[in-house]
């Protein structure tokens, strides 16, 4: 343990006694309470700000705004099943957003530059399709991949099709509202960051930012949809917080837009990338 840790646990005036190392997280036991140690990553005011909306589902949090560490309650998890946690998460994600939603004037600009985004995405999905199909034309013998792929490549031109369509639809009707919800997203939504015992504790918070809550339903049915129907997740995310129609329709188009992978003549080799 390293000098300038050993100087904030005196500070603290904790009495440990053991340490033990995860990653960079250091777990300190005193004789009744343990606490989670690592270096400051400037959470304070999140910290604040979530207590000020009333939402409660973290660790307690020790440390002043400037200390060089965080010092949080360390939670002992109770072992759930996988399923039912990633029910509980997206029901987590669903209570942030409610509880820290405000509505912000629209700002055309950055509305038009939101629009850009996906356009030159599926712009650029569009062309790496293309180049994916002159090169199975060439092949003089298709792996069963390729097979699969030129089998199947109409319903992703018509998922280029639909979301380029859906994106102007949208684009029109969003220019036409005067404001739109905005909310703390935690922007690092993972099942290893939700603890579970006499409550729920959301952790991790580094990433967090301010933006549309649709970005954090987004991450998080990208990391999970092989488990989870969207259509579910919707489902679980507004028993909850109720979604808008305008709100929805960008979720869907951005999930539409196709991702890319790599192909090999080697099947077992080809891999792919939901993105």
């Amino acid at each position: 343990m390293n000098k300038k840790l050993l100087e904030v646990i005196k500070e603290q005036k904790l009495h440990p006694i053991s340490y033990i190392k995860k990653g960079n997280v250091y777990i300190v036991s005193e004789k009744d309470h343990r606490y989670a140690i690592k270096l400051n990553t400037n959470n304070y005011d999140i910290y604040k700000y979530l207590i000020s909306r009333d939402f409660l589902d973290f660790p307690e949090n020790y440390n002043h705004q400037n200390d060089s560490y965080d010092i949080l309650e360390y939670i002992e998890e109770i072992k759930i099943n996988d399923d039912q946690k990633l029910n509980d998460l997206i029901d987590e994600l669903a209570l942030l957003h409610k509880k820290t939603s405000y509505m912000r004037g629209i700002d055309l600009d950055e509305l038009k530059r939101n629009y850009e985004e996906i356009h030159n995405n599926i712009l650029d999905s569009k062309e790496y399709f293309y180049q994916i199909n002159d090169m199975i034309d060439n092949e003089m013998f298709l792996s069963p991949s390729m097979y699969l792929l030129v089998r199947n490549i109409s319903l992703i031109y018509y998922l280029l099709e639909y979301s380029n369509q859906a994106l102007d639809k949208w684009y029109q009707k969003i220019k036409n509202e005067k404001s739109i919800r905005y909310a703390l997203l935690h922007n690092n939504i993972s099942v290893n960051h939700l603890i579970i015992n006499n409550n729920k504790y959301l952790i991790s918070w580094d990433k967090a930012y301010f933006d549309n809550p649709i970005y954090d339903i987004e991450n998080f049915y990208r990391k999970y949809y092989e488990i989870l129907d969207l259509g579910e997740v919707i489902h679980l995310y507004e028993n909850r917080n109720k979604l808008t129609g305008l709100e929805k329709d960008l979720l869907l188009i951005r999930l539409a837009v196709p991702g890319k992978f790599t192909l090999s003549k080697n099947t077992f080799s080809s891999s792919s990338v939901y993105s």
